[in-house]
């Protein structure tokens, strides 16, 4: 099986099986999904130990949302992003990248 991230419908379908007292197991199969991806979603998308559909919506949610974040930064300065891009087709690493930018700023390049 391969992976996809739950969508509304199937965390809507966990979460009505799950009230019904359905492993883990029987849930992954209605879905289709693998049992420890079902036990995964449960375990990070629950609250107080409950798994509710809109609250679990809303934390997977807000986890894709703020997960881009930081890769978004560079994005926010175009002399930044004209750097990094200029030093990325010489072939330099991210690395030496962020050395030269503490180098030449004195903080943090990231």
């Amino acid at each position: 099986m391969r992976y996809t991230h739950f969508s509304k419908t199937e965390r809507l379908e966990a979460s009505v099986l799950l009230k019904r007292g359905l492993s883990h197991r029987e849930i992954g199969s209605a879905l289709g999904k693998h049992h420890s991806s079902v036990s995964r979603e449960i375990k990070l998308n629950s609250v107080n130990r409950e798994y509710d559909l809109h609250k679990a919506q809303h934390k997977a949610y807000v986890k894709r949302e703020y997960s881009k974040y930081q890769g978004m930064k560079i994005r926010e300065s175009h002399k930044l992003e004209n750097f990094v891009g200029e030093k990325l087709s010489l072939g330099w690493t991210p690395d030496e990248i962020c050395g030269r930018l503490k180098l030449e700023n004195g903080k943090d390049g990231r």
